[in-house]
């Protein structure tokens, strides 16, 4: 991915943290305008920052006891 895609690319995904989980596929439809590819990538980075939250309201002790 070049730099300035790259750029693209957080700046949506920026702007998609200050909506409301539930209105961010309305501003991914607008904001990416058909373009799949930027779509994919935006969500891949909502999905990533999803799951690094669910890891953190996790209590360490209680992930590690379910691991064994």
């Amino acid at each position: 991915m070049n730099p300035e895609r790259w750029q693209e690319v957080d700046k949506l995904f920026e702007q998609a943290l200050d909506h409301q989980p539930e209105m961010r596929g309305v501003f991914l439809d607008e904001a990416c305008q058909g373009d799949a590819a930027l779509r994919r990538e935006v969500e891949s980075l909502l999905a990533s920052d999803r799951q690094a939250e669910n890891f953190l309201e996790s209590p360490v002790l209680e992930v590690a006891a379910g691991s064994c």
